[in-house]
C-alpha cells in the first residue's frame, strides 16, 4: 500500500442550536440510559466485541451501508462484524444504523458516539451510506481516488473520537456522468447519482423520437411533427397538437406500468436544432417569447395527468430561453443545460455567457425543480489538455445560488482522459459542499495519487491554468489542440511542460503505479503534441521538416507516439472521443495519416475545383487541403473539408497529361457528428476537361450502423492518359432511419487525392 495519505477537512454543515437541543431530546427519550463515552474502540489487535445492528426489517439502503463498512473493515483490519436485526439493541459494543426522522434531506448522515455505542444515522435515501463513507475517509485514511486506484491503509487497531457530526449538501442530486461513478463503490463513497437513481429506463433525455417514432406516424400523419421551411419535417415533434398530446399521455401510461416505481419521465426534444413553426406553434412562440413556450405548455399538459409523476423537459439549445407567460408545474422538472458556452471563464464572469446567467436566473424565478446539465470535457479529444479547473467551483455556485439543488456535470471520466481522475474527484466533493478548498484538495489528491512526483504535476497543472487565464481564450467543448497551439499549447509552453513531465518521472522512476499515473497524466500532452504537429505536417511544428528537397519525419514527435501507445495499452486507457475511437485505432490512423503521400504522387499541390463549395468553418473551406500530401485522421475538423446535405463534384488538374496506375480519395464517417460515407462514389479522366471517361462507380451497400472511420476509394486507371480527374460524390442527404437524428442532413467529410 502507499505511505500515509494526508486529511483533509470535510464539509459538515453544523445545525443550529435549536437542532442540538432536538438531537439530545431525541436520545433522552430513545435511550434514557446512554452515558457520553470519549472514543470507540471498534477494533483492537485484530479482534473486536462489536456488532452492527440494522432494524427488523432493514431497507436496502441500511444493509448497503452495514455491507459497505465490513467491506473496508475487512481490508483494514481483516475481520468483519457480525450483523444482526433489532427494533431494540441492548449491549454496549454496537455499531447502529438506521434510518432517523430527524434527518429531513435523503442523503443527510448523523454519526455520533455515546457510551461505547457508534450511532451512523441517515436520511431516507442513502444517508447511512454516506455516514460511512464520512467515517473511512476521515478517521480511517481511505481514498477513492479512482475505481482502480483505491488506498486502504491497514491497521491492527481503529479507534473512533467521541462524535456527533451531521452531514449534509445543498444538492439533492449529484452525477458526474461518466465511466467511475459505475463502480458502486467509488460511487458510493463519493456520494455520487447515476442516472437510473432517477429516471425511467429509456426516458432521460431527447425522447420526442421515442414517444411517437416517426417512422411509425409520419407518413399518415404528417401534422404530428414540425412545420419548418413550408413542409413537415421528422426532425421534431408539434407540440401544440392536441392529438400529440394525447399521443405520448397514452404512450406514458403504457411505459409506467412497466416501471411503477420509477418517479422521472422525460418528454424532451430531439438533439437538433428544428422547431416547429406552424401556425399555432408560432403564436405561443410570439405569446412566451421563446420557442420553449409551446413544449412547456404541452408538458404541463401531460404532468397534469400524472400529478403523481415528474415530467423532466429541456431548456437546451433553441429551448433555453425561459417564456414569459408559463410556469412550469410543480411536478416538472426543467434541464438547463450550458452547452453553448466557453469553459476558460467562471460563467458569471464570463460576458459571451451572459444570456445564459439571465436565463439561469428566469427560470429560477419560475420554479425550484430546475436539474443543470453542465459540460466540463472535451467531447471530441477527452484526452487533449482542458484547463478548466479553476471554473468547477464557481460555477457549481452559480447554480446553487440560483436555486439548482440537481446536478448532472458531464465530463471526461475514462482512464487516460485528461485528469478524469482528479477532475471527476473534485466535482464529487464540491457537488456535496460547494465551498471547499479546491487547492487543498487538488493538493491532497496529487500527493496521495502521484507520491513524490507531485510536486511537478501541480506545476503543470498550474501553469496551464495561468497561460489560459493570460488570455482567456474561448476553450471549446469540441476544439482540437491545434486551436491553442500559439497560446497554453505553445512551442514554448509544451517544452516546459515535458520538462515537468520528465522530472515526475524520474522523481517515481523505481515505483510503478506512481509512474503509470504519471505517464497516463503525460499522455495528453503527447496527444497535443501529436495533433498539433498532423495540423501543420510539413511546417516548424509538423511531424516533418524538409531536407534537401525530401520530407525527414521529426524523431522526438514519433517517440511521443510510440510512448502515447504504450501507456494507452498498459493503462488500459479508454477512447479518445465521444464517437468511441479507442487508442488502439487512434494510433493506427495516425500511422496512416504519417504515411505522407508527397513521392510519386502526381496530384500533390495540385489545384482542385468543386461545383458546390465545402463548409467554410472545417478548414477554412481550402480546397489546397486535397492534395497537401496528407491523408487524415479521426478528426473531421483537422485536414478535412465537408458537404452537407448535398451531392458534389470535384475537379482536379494535373497541370500535364500524365500516365495514371491507380487513383485515390478519402472520406470520414463519424456517425455522432452526423458524418457518414458517400453512397457511391464515380471517378472519371480526361484530356481535355470535355470529354471525361468514366474508370469507375464504387457504393457503400450497407446503411452504415457499423463503418471503418476512413475509407480510401481507389480506382485502377489502367495506364490511361490523362490531365483532368473529376470525381462526382453522391452522398446519403440525410441521416438514416437507425440514427438519433434521423432525417436530418448529414455531412460528407473528404480528403487526400492521390494520382499515381
Amino acid at each position: 500500500m502507499p505511505g500515509k495519505v494526508k486529511k483533509r477537512k470535510i464539509f459538515l454543515r453544523v445545525n443550529s442550536a435549536r437542532g442540538l437541543v432536538l438531537l439530545a431530546a431525541f436520545f433522552v427519550l430513545a435511550f434514557p440510559t446512554l452515558k457520553a463515552e470519549a472514543q470507540v474502540t471498534l477494533v483492537k489487535n485484530k479482534k473486536s466485541p462489536y456488532h452492527i445492528v440494522l432494524p427488523a426489517k432493514p431497507s436496502a439502503e441500511e444493509r448497503r451501508a452495514a455491507e459497505f463498512l465490513n467491506h473496508h473493515l475487512q481490508k483494514i483490519s481483516g475481520l468483519t462484524l457480525p450483523v444482526i436485526s433489532s427494533d431494540n439493541p441492548r449491549g454496549k459494543h454496537l455499531v447502529i444504523i438506521r434510518k432517523s426522522s430527524e434527518l429531513k434531506q435523503p442523503d443527510d448522515f448523523w454519526v455520533l458516539t455515546r457510551s461505547h455505542r457508534l450511532y451512523i444515522l441517515g436520511g431516507q435515501g442513502k444517508g447511512c451510506v454516506y455516514g460511512v463513507s464520512e467515517i473511512l475517509e476521515r478517521y480511517f485514511g481511505v481514498r477513492y481516488y479512482s475505481p482502480n486506484y483505491v488506498v486502504i491503509p491497514q491497521a491492527t487497531t481503529l479507534k473512533l473520537p467521541a462524535l456527533n457530526l451531521k452531514g449534509h449538501s445543498p444538492n439533492t442530486y449529484r452525477n458526474v456522468n461518466g465511466q467511475f461513478s459505475q463502480d458502486p463503490d467509488y460511487r458510493d463513497f463519493h456520494r455520487l447519482h447515476t442516472v437510473d437513481d432517477m429516471f425511467a429506463h429509456g426516458y432521460f433525455v431527447h425522447t420526442f423520437q421515442t414517444l411517437i417514432p416517426w417512422q411509425e406516424y409520419f407518413e399518415s400523419h404528417p401534422e404530428y411533427f414540425a412545420w419548418l421551411n413550408g413542409k413537415r419535417v421528422i426532425d421534431q415533434l408539434c407540440p401544440s397538437n392536441p392529438e400529440v398530446q394525447e399521443l405520448i399521455i397514452k404512450k406514458l401510461e403504457q411505459e409506467m406500468k412497466a416501471q411503477p416505481e420509477k418517479k422521472v419521465w422525460s418528454v424532451s426534444q430531439n438533439d437538433n436544432f428544428s422547431y416547429c413553426q406552424c401556425e399555432n406553434c408560432r403564436k405561443v412562440i410570439e405569446e412566451e417569447g421563446s420557442p420553449a413556450g409551446p413544449i412547456l405548455r404541452l408538458v404541463n399538459a401531460v404532468a397534469d395527468h400524472f400529478p403523481d409523476k415528474i415530467i423532466s423537459t429541456l431548456a437546451y439549445q433553441f429551448s433555453r430561453q425561459a417564456p414569459k407567460i408559463t410556469r412550469p408545474r410543480e411536478n416538472v422538472q426543467i434541464m438547463l443545460c450550458t452547452i453553448e458556452l466557453n469553459r476558460s471563464k467562471p460563467i458569471a464572469e464570463d460576458p459571451t455567457s451572459a444570456s445564459f446567467v439571465q436565463d439561469l436566473k428566469d427560470w429560477s424565478r419560475l420554479t425550484k425543480n430546475i436539474f443543470l446539465w453542465d459540460y466540463t470535457v472535451d467531447f471530441a479529444h477527452s484526452i487533449s489538455p482542458f484547463p478548466n479547473l479553476h471554473t468547477l467551483k464557481p460555477n457549481i455556485q452559480l447554480f446553487v445560488t440560483h436555486g439548482v439543488r440537481q446536478h448532472f456535470q458531464q465530463t471526461n471520466t475514462g482512464t487516460g482522459h485528461e485528469f478524469s481522475e482528479l477532475k471527476c474527484y473534485l466535482l464529487a466533493k464540491l457537488l456535496w459542499n460547494p465551498e471547499e478548498d479546491v487547492d487543498g484538495l487538488i493538493k491532497e489528491f496529487t500527493d496521495g495519487y502521484y507520491g513524490l512526483a507531485a510536486p511537478w504535476i501541480r506545476r503543470y497543472l498550474y501553469h496551464l491554468q495561468s497561460e489560459i487565464l493570460k488570455t482567456g481564450e474561448w476553450l471549446d467543448i469540441y476544439g482540437p489542440p491545434n486551436n491553442y497551439q500559439n497560446t497554453f499549447l505553445s512551442e514554448e509552453n509544451i517544452r516546459t511542460y515535458n520538462e515537468y513531465f520528465d522530472r515526475a518521472e524520474e522523481a517515481v522512476a523505481n515505483q510503478p503505479d506512481y509512474l503509470l499515473h504519471v505517464r497516463t497524466a503525460r499522455m495528453a500532452l503527447q496527444y497535443a503534441e501529436i495533433e498539433i504537429a498532423k495540423a501543420d505536417m510539413f511546417g516548424r511544428r509538423g511531424f516533418y521538416e524538409e531536407i534537401n528537397a525530401d520530407f525527414v519525419p521529426r524523431k522526438h514527435l514519433l517517440e511521443a507516439l510510440e510512448k502515447f501507445y504504450e501507456t494507452a495499452i498498459k493503462a488500459k486507457a479508454a477512447p479518445v472521443n465521444e464517437s468511441g475511437l479507442t487508442c488502439e485505432e487512434y494510433y493506427r490512423l495516425t500511422k496512416r495519416f504519417l504515411e505522407t503521400q508527397v513521392k510519386g504522387n502526381l496530384a500533390f499541390r495540385k489545384k482542385v475545383t468543386a461545383n458546390q463549395p465545402p463548409a467554410a468553418k472545417y478548414s477554412g473551406g481550402n480546397l489546397a487541403l486535397l492534395t497537401n500530401g496528407v491523408r487524415g485522421a479521426n478528426d473531421f475538423k483537422v485536414h478535412w473539408l465537408g458537404w452537407e446535405g448535398q451531392n458534389f463534384t470535384l475537379l482536379l488538374d494535373l497541370e500535364k497529361p500524365v500516365e495514371a496506375s491507380v487513383i485515390e480519395i478519402s472520406t470520414l464517417w463519424d456517425a455522432k457528428s452526423w458524418i457518414l460515407h458517400p453512397v457511391s462514389l464515380s471517378c472519371y479522366v480526361s484530356k481535355d476537361e470535355t470529354n471525361f471517361e468514366l474508370i469507375g462507380i464504387q457504393k457503400y451497400e450497407d446503411d452504415q450502423r457499423k463503418a471503418e472511420v476512413s475509407k480510401i476509394w481507389s480506382f485502377p486507371a489502367s495506364g490511361r492518359q490523362c490531365r483532368y480527374v473529376k470525381f462526382e460524390v453522391q452522398g446519403t442527404l440525410k441521416l438514416y432511419d437507425w440514427h438519433p437524428s434521423a432525417g436530418g442532413k448529414s455531412w460528407v467529410f473528404v480528403d487526400e487525392i492521390v494520382v499515381r
